[in-house]
C-alpha cells in the first residue's frame, strides 16, 4: 500500500516537472523578443499567433507550479515534525537575491524577484482552509485585473515590458507608474500561488485522471474561449468591452492548457511520452531560466544591463532569427538537462538553492 502511494506521488511530481518545463518554454517564447531587442512594430503572423497563445498565459502556469512546490515543501517538512517556515524563508530569500542580481545585472524582465515577494506573502496563508485558498486566490487575481484596468484607464500608455524598461531609464511613462503595475502583477501572482496550493490540496491531478473525458471537454472549452477571446482583443483593440477582459481571457486559456497538459502527462505511455522531454528541463528550471537570459544578452546587444550592456553581437535582429535562436536554445537545454541529471542530482543553481535552503551541504554528484 505504501509502495503504491509512493509511486503515485512520484508520478505526480514528474507531472509537475513536465508542467514546469512546458511553462518555461512558454516564458522563453514570451520573453525572447524583449531579450533580443526585436522591434516592437515587427508583427509577422507567427508572432501574433504566439502572443495570442502565450502572452499573459505562461506566467500563471509557472506561478501555479511555484505555489504547488511551496505547498509540497511545507507539508513534507511538517511530516518530519519540523517547522517549515525558517526553511521556506531561506528558500525565498535566496530566490529574491538571485532575482535582484539577475534583474540588475542581466535583464530587466526578471520574474524571480516578483515570485519571492509574492512567496513571502504566501507564507501567511499556508494554513488557510481550502475554501479560503480558492476565494482569496480568485480575489487577488480580480484585484490585479481591476488595478491594471484602472492604471490603463488613467494613464495614456500601454504597459508592456519594452515601455517599462524605457521608463525606468528616464523615457516614456513615469517609473513609479510602471513599478505600481509590477506590484499589481505581484498581487496576481500571489493569487496564482494560492490557486496552485488549492489544486494541490484538492488533489486536482488525481481528479482529472479519474474523469478524463469530462476534463478533456473542459480543457477544450476553456482553451477555445481563451484563444478566441485573446484573438478578439488583438483584432479589435478599440472594443472597450472585450479589452476590459484583457486579463480574463489569458487566465481562461491557461486553465485549458494546464488541464490538457496534465491529461497528456497522465495518459498511457505512448501518449505521455510526448511530454517526457520536458521532465529534465523542468527539474532544472531555475538554472535554465537564468541561462536563457545570459545567452540572449550575450548574443544580442539591445537588452543587456550593467555588465552585459555592451556584450551582445547583434543589434535589431529580425523576429524569425531571434525565434530560431530561442527554439534552438530550448532544444539544447532539453538535451543538456537530460544528460546532466544522469551525472548530478540537481542543476547548478538548484543545488545552491537547496544547500542554502537547508543550511547544509547536500550531495551533488550521483
Amino acid at each position: 500500500m505504501a509502495s503504491t502511494e509512493n509511486t503515485a506521488k512520484g508520478e505526480r511530481i514528474e507531472i509537475l516537472d513536465r508542467l514546469r518545463g512546458f511553462a518555461l518554454l512558454g516564458i522563453l517564447l514570451m520573453n525572447f523578443p524583449g531579450l533580443a531587442g526585436v522591434a516592437s512594430d515587427s508583427q509577422p503572423l507567427l508572432r501574433s499567433f504566439l502572443e495570442i497563445l502565450i502572452k499573459d498565459s505562461a506566467r500563471p502556469l509557472f506561478a501555479a507550479m511555484f505555489g504547488i512546490s511551496i505547498a509540497l515543501i511545507y507539508d513534507r517538512t511538517r511530516e518530519r515534525q519540523r517547522n517549515p517556515y525558517p526553511l521556506l524563508i531561506r528558500r525565498l530569500a535566496i530566490l529574491g537575491i538571485a532575482g535582484a542580481v539577475h534583474g540588475y545585472a542581466v535583464w530587466a524582465g526578471d520574474i524571480l524577484m516578483m515570485f519571492a515577494m509574492a512567496g513571502f506573502v504566501l507564507l501567511f496563508f499556508l494554513k488557510l482552509q481550502d475554501k479560503w485558498l480558492l476565494l482569496l486566490g480568485l480575489a487577488f487575481w480580480l484585484l490585479y485585473t481591476v488595478g491594471l484596468d484602472f492604471l490603463n484607464h488613467y494613464t495614456p500608455y500601454l504597459f508592456d515590458l519594452e515601455t517599462g524598461m524605457k521608463s525606468l531609464g528616464g523615457e516614456g511613462i513615469p517609473g513609479y507608474t510602471y513599478l505600481l503595475r509590477e506590484f499589481s502583477s505581484m498581487v496576481s501572482h500571489l493569487g496564482f500561488f494560492l490557486l496552485g496550493k488549492y489544486m494541490y490540496r484538492k488533489e486536482a491531478f488525481s481528479y482529472m485522471e479519474a474523469n478524463r473525458r469530462k476534463m478533456w471537454v473542459t480543457a477544450f472549452f476553456f482553451f477555445t474561449v481563451g484563444f478566441f477571446g485573446k484573438t478578439a482583443m488583438m483584432e479589435m483593440p478599440e472594443n472597450l468591452f472585450i479589452n476590459s477582459l484583457q486579463t480574463f481571457f489569458p487566465f481562461v486559456l491557461t486553465i485549458g492548457v494546464t488541464i490538457g497538459v496534465i491529461l497528456l502527462g497522465t495518459s498511457p505511455k505512448r501518449v505521455s511520452r510526448l511530454l517526457h522531454p520536458f521532465t529534465a528541463v523542468g527539474r532544472t528550471t531555475f538554472t535554465n531560466y537564468l541561462m536563457q537570459s545570459v545567452v540572449f544578452v550575450t548574443i544580442f546587444a539591445n537588452a543587456g544591463r550593467t555588465i552585459f550592456r555592451d556584450v551582445g553581437i547583434w543589434s535589431d535582429p529580425g523576429y524569425y532569427f531571434a525565434l530560431s535562436i530561442a527554439v534552438s536554445l530550448f532544444l539544447a537545454q532539453m538535451i543538456i538537462s537530460h544528460f546532466w541529471l544522469k551525472k548530478f542530482y540537481y542543476g547548478p543553481f538548484e543545488w545552491v538553492w537547496r544547500a542554502g535552503t537547508h543550511g547544509k551541504f547536500v550531495s551533488f554528484r550521483r
